[in-house]
């Protein structure tokens, strides 16, 4: 029995065969055609291509459509076409040139200070892979299983996992790659254990081997023993009993062990997403993130977000869909919205970008007013700092409220208004803001980041961003006391509201509303429902 340790990055337990993966390099016998044709086979490579992200992306569920978005981009970006084009121009055969290209690519995006983007340089080698492999005519679904298997190789790329049926990947080990990287991001959003950096040596020998696979731990047993196989299976049914268990909270209301009823809700980007938290049990949508309907670089008309804001409402079966308006910035870059600036988490970003394209905020609320007439929603604006922001927000809405009126366009007279605390200003002036606005929505991811100046996706600052922090708490502290007195709501949708201690210390404060990932909804739920010398560490 081989024993090897990885980095873990997507929880789970599973047993199976392994099936390897081998990436196919160049050929030795590719021939070179002059110029002109080689550069005509490779732009029609990339068309190709380019469909075939395109089936991947709609494939992909709701989080992951973007990973595929950005690969057919990338395939259009001017630098890396240029050094195709003249390594082509250079003699260079199609495939040879995009080969080199992607190295050079990727070596620069490694070299980037910033983990997030270095993490990219597996996306780049994938959407250049598949125009190698259409111009060497290799297929490009290279994981053509015939039976569920656990998967390894040197590294899995995004569309290795979608282009193959669910179910048919029972978990993952790779030798190189990242927690991450967006084939773990998948990973985790199927559900599919997986472990990275486990190193190459396990490799050569792991063809059709039997394997136990522990995501949780970051460890598997190549031909395990019975006495592993049998601790697995019984760790596996216990998982299974206590997923099973969680169902049977999905229709039963939170109620804490002292008598207070706590709503959980969703933090959610498209209709799908609605409909999956729905169906786990969810109260409603705490936070609709409507920028993503911009990550393809268009702008939707006015008609187009209306429809879409339909179909949300008609997802969530009647129960409350809060939207926040856009929240471009930071590292939510939009191409042809976003501004380039040298620190733009501190730039314009959110209401501040809106504000000053009223071409993006106008038709936004204009749809939006129009929607509400058909079920319950809210709006909430991000970024405020000041009363005087959300004044001018507001001012915004009511322009728009009188265009309406003078089109003769019905609309929703009462919408609720809020607003997200994710500034120390907006929490140190709650009290002068909550007299203003509906509701407060605490977004401790940016609350956490801009209290203790740490970008919270800059590892070389990861130690300064807590996961719970003192100075956080008195914000949020002085956010909850401001709402109490002015009879208005608050909720908490950051991250934290997902970590069952700090959950339970949100309730103790008097926040009642917790909006979260769908995923972490019943888990939640159930440890908010026991009596805390009850709970016990989870697998």
């Amino acid at each position: 029995m081989l024993h090897i340790t990885g980095v873990a990055a997507s929880a789970g337990l599973t047993i199976g065969r392994v099936k390897r993966i081998k990436r196919a390099s160049g050929g030795l016998t590719r021939v070179v055609l002059d110029s002109v044709r080689e550069k005509a086979l490779f732009e029609a490579a990339v068309l190709l291509a380019k469909d075939e992200l395109l089936e991947l992306e709609e494939r992909a569920s709701a989080q992951d459509k973007d990973i595929f978005l950005f690969q057919r981009v990338m395939l259009d970006d001017k630098g890396l076409r240029e050094e195709i084009s003249q390594a082509i121009a250079g003699g260079m055969g199609g495939a040879a040139a995009v080969e080199h290209a992607a190295d050079i690519y990727m070596q620069r995006i490694r070299s980037i200070d910033n983990e997030y983007l270095r993490e990219r340089a597996a996306d780049v080698q994938d959407a250049c892979m598949r125009i190698v492999s259409i111009l060497d005519g290799r297929p490009r679904d290279v994981l053509l299983l015939k039976e569920p298997s656990i998967i390894a190789a040197d590294e899995i790329y995004p569309s290795d996992i979608v282009s193959v049926d669910k179910g048919m990947i029972l978990g993952i080990i790779t030798a190189t790659g990242s927690v991450q990287g967006h084939a773990a991001i998948i990973s985790r959003t199927m559900g599919i254990p997986a472990i990275v950096q486990a190193g190459g040596a396990f490799l050569e020998e792991c063809d059709g081997q039997t394997v136990a696979l522990d995501g949780f731990a970051g460890e598997a047993f190549f031909c395990p023993d019975e006495p592993t196989k049998t601790r697995f299976l019984h760790r596996i049914a216990q998982l299974e009993r206590h997923e099973k268990k969680l169902q049977s909270l999905k229709d039963t209301p939170c109620i804490t062990p002292d008598g207070q009823t706590v709503q959980l809700m969703a933090n959610c980007s498209c209709p799908e997403d609605i409909e999956q938290a729905i169906a786990k049990g969810a109260d409603g949508v705490g936070l609709l993130r409507s920028e993503f309907m911009l990550m393809n670089g268009r702008i939707p008309s006015e008609q187009q977000q209306y429809q879409f804001y339909l179909r949300c409402l008609k997802a969530a079966n009647g129960k409350p869909v809060t939207v926040r308006t856009f929240d471009i910035g930071a590292d939510k870059e939009v191409e042809g919205i976003s501004l380039k600036e040298d620190n733009p988490a501190l730039g314009l970003r959110g209401i501040r970008l809106c504000l000053s394209r009223r071409d993006l905020l106008e038709p936004q609320l204009a749809a939006l007013l129009r929607a509400a007439l058909h079920g319950p929603l809210k709006i909430m604006f991000p970024m405020i700092a000041t009363e005087q922001e959300f004044s001018v927000a507001l001012a915004v809405l009511d322009e728009v409220k009188q265009q309406l009126n003078e089109k003769g366009i019905a609309f929703a007279q009462n919408v609720p208004v809020g607003t997200m605390i994710e500034t120390p200003a907006a929490a140190l002036l709650a009290d002068r803001i909550a007299p203003l606005c509906d509701f407060f929505s605490i977004g401790t991811n940016d609350l956490t980041q801009y209290t203790h100046a740490a970008d919270r996706v800059n590892p070389l600052v990861a130690d300064y961003y807590p996961q719970y922090s003192e100075a956080v708490h008195k914000l949020i502290e002085m956010t909850v006391d401001a709402a109490q007195k002015n009879g208005i709501s608050v909720s908490v949708c950051g991250e934290t509201a997902a970590t069952p201690e700090l959950a339970r210390r949100y309730v103790g404060m008097g926040i009642h509303t917790l909006s979260m990932a769908a995923v972490s909804l019943l888990e939640v739920k159930e440890l908010l429902m026991e009596p805390p010398q009850k709970t016990t560490e989870r697998n």
